[in-house]
């Protein structure tokens, strides 16, 4: 039986600018082509015949010639053909990166319409095509008849609707287009979390993004690996990712000084992530009743965390007991803001919990404690 190795990627968004974690953008920036190292070394040991990349290779049209340089000199080194379909991000504009000379041969680029490419001696044909636009209304899919001798795959940046009413900005395909089509492999791109699905002898595979970039991107990452043939397809999901992004809530109930927050966090965060937890990327919502007059210094403990984990950012949601009559003799500003709070929960005794939490942060606010996050 013949049977073609291959490594399927996509939306590595190569360049993002990583505006949730801005302290540490330009290390991100640096392990996304980690990343892309790590696949390519994928390919030489899996002895791959192909890495797929399904579009957003790069995260916008406009790409720093440094970092172009860069992805040619890696994707250059891959023992395996390359073969990239332009995504929405990344489109074949007349202006974009993919019209420079300085592509490796071994880099093939579908730059527009359907395009059948064969590989030498492995009666293969990869199928693909890409973005000309960041929007695509129409399905860029055209009626083709694949060789039944060859193995056949489609390559290409899309978007999967329900049916053919269905309105998508993406390159729109349905599922049952793709069974129609007479395909092997599909090598999907767009969606960021890894899904796949096989019928019959058909499989498609929307690999998501390999690498994580923000908290709306949790949990592991990674690409499609595996083999396909005439009948036959074995994909598996192999991750990838140099750390991961994860959101939880930890209930610190009772903690009153730094070292008793950190110690309930790392202790929450390790049982829950494993032996890896240092490594992760981490949004904590803090959550708990605290003692009398207890609020937690988000600052501190978040320096602290840090000594231990690569990164942290902290909500506070904990309650904790105010003596509120003391504070409302306050005759500073203060004073004035807890005295403004209290008349409104005289007036609105059924806002009172939304009132005590504005109080809280108000609070804090005047301790120079609170942090606004515009992308939270």
């Amino acid at each position: 039986m013949r049977i073609l190795k291959i490594v399927h990627t996509a939306d590595l968004h190569l360049g993002s600018c990583f505006t949730s974690t801005p302290e540490i953008a330009a290390q991100r920036k640096a392990e996304q082509l980690d990343t892309l190292r790590s696949i390519v070394e994928m390919c030489r040991e899996n002895s791959s015949d192909a890495l797929l990349i399904a579009g957003d290779l790069f995260d916008s049209m406009r790409v720093e010639p440094q970092l172009v340089a860069e992805v040619q000199d890696i994707l250059g080194s891959c023992d395996a053909k390359v073969f990239i379909s332009p995504g929405n991000h990344d489109p074949a504009a007349p202006d974009s990166c993919y019209m420079d000379e300085g592509w490796p041969e071994n880099v093939h680029i579908f730059k527009g319409g359907l395009e059948r490419v064969d590989l030498e001696g492995k009666k293969t044909s990869i199928w693909g095509l890409g973005f000309r636009h960041s929007i695509e209304v129409d399905s860029l899919l055209t009626d083709f008849k694949p060789d039944d001798n060859y193995i056949n795959i489609l390559l290409m940046h899309a978007e999967l609707v329900p049916d053919e009413a269905s309105e998508s900005r993406y390159n729109p395909v349905t599922k049952e287009k793709l069974l129609s089509l007479g395909m092997d492999y599909c090598a999907l791109g767009h969606i960021h979390k890894a899904q796949a699905e096989k019928v019959g002898e058909f499989m498609y595979c929307n690999c998501g993004c390999p690498e994580g970039r923000g908290f709306d991107e949790l949990g592991d990452k990674g690409v499609y690996s595996g083999h396909v043939g005439k009948g036959f397809v074995h994909m598996e999901f192999v991750s990838t990712c140099n750390r991961k992004y994860v959101s939880e809530r930890v209930d610190v109930s009772g903690c009153s000084v730094v070292s008793e927050f950190c110690d309930k966090i790392i202790g929450a965060i390790s049982k829950s992530q494993g032996d890896d937890y240092r490594n992760n990327i981490y949004s904590l919502t803090l959550i708990g009743a605290l003692p009398k007059g207890i609020m937690p210094d988000i600052t501190a403990i978040s320096k602290k965390l840090m000594e231990t984990v690569h990164y942290v950012r902290l909500t506070d949601m904990t309650t904790t007991e105010l003596d509120i009559n003391a504070l409302m003799k306050d005759n500073s500003l203060r004073g004035a803001f807890v005295r403004n709070i209290v008349s409104k929960i005289e007036r609105d005794e059924r806002g009172r919990d939304k009132y005590l939490r504005a109080l809280l942060y108000g609070l804090r606010a005047f301790d120079g404690e609170v942090k606004i996050h515009e992308d939270n």
